[in-house]
């Protein structure tokens, strides 16, 4: 995953994951240093289970995915305490809890 000052772009193996799915919901865990990313069924919208608030649109491209958000790449940059300007981290899918988890701990390249 990279992150930059204004979206989260996912490689192509992090976007798989979202191709069915048009939102997905956020959390940053800053004790750990991780962020996780969870799909949201359009049910579950639809049924006003997520507030809209916390709603993010995950846009899907051929080979790549993105969630454009300034104020969650704000809170990410703070937390690192430093700029982002598409910064590489590692990222897995956890299946049981069906969230992609994103370790700001592990900066690639």
């Amino acid at each position: 995953v990279r992150i930059y000052s204004n979206n989260l772009t996912l490689n192509t193996s992090a976007a798989v994951h979202f191709n069915e799915y048009r939102y997905v919901t956020i959390g940053i865990d800053r004790e750990n240093r991780k962020i996780a990313i969870k799909p949201i069924p359009k049910r579950d919208i639809e049924l006003k289970l997520i507030p809209l608030e916390h709603l993010h649109r995950v846009s899907i491209g051929k080979g790549y995915g993105r969630i454009s958000n300034k104020m969650v790449c704000d809170e990410i940059a703070n937390l690192l305490d430093t700029p982002l300007n598409g910064e590489k981290f590692l990222a897995h899918f956890d299946k049981k809890l069906q969230q992609l988890i994103v370790d700001l701990n592990q900066p690639l390249g």
